[in-house]
């Protein structure tokens, strides 16, 4: 039940769980990441998770991106510096995976603030990333 309230909706607590149930979202806390929010807005057009296949492709996936960058640097700092220079200047110098830049090419640069950039690498990197269901099977093969 939804109730409006000043021209403002307000949703009991008691009601949250049927909402977002309908609204296919799994938890309450995402309707309150805007990292969250922006990373399914702006960057699963690309880096969709539940791309069928390997070859359905058309940017690598945020799981072996996250992956990679949690190999090559040591804290969470240094991950969301170098993920956050990256998306602000995308080029072929600061990409750390130079397969998919020879396989898709370099990104565009997306357009969104530089804050709203923080907010997604800041929730990519403190969260799970879903693992694409092909992924552990591609990479059992020796593909990186």
């Amino acid at each position: 039940m939804i109730f409006p309230l000043l021209g403002i909706l307000f949703v009991p607590k008691s009601f949250e769980k049927d909402l977002l149930l309908d609204q296919n979202l799994t938890s309450i806390a995402e309707l309150d990441d805007p990292g969250l929010a922006l990373l399914q807005k702006h960057c699963y057009t690309c880096h969709n998770p539940k791309t069928a296949s390997h070859d359905e492709l058309i940017a690598p996936p945020l799981f072996g991106i996250k992956n990679h960058y949690q190999k090559t640097f040591t804290s969470q700092e240094e991950i969301k510096t170098a993920m956050v220079g990256f998306i602000l200047n995308p080029n072929e110098e600061k990409a750390l995976l130079k397969g998919p830049v020879k396989r898709f090419g370099v990104m565009p640069k997306p357009q969104v603030s530089e804050e709203e950039i923080r907010l997604i690498v800041d929730y990519l990197v403190k969260n799970e990333v879903e693992r694409p269901a092909w992924y552990d099977q591609h990479h059992s093969n020796g593909n990186h």
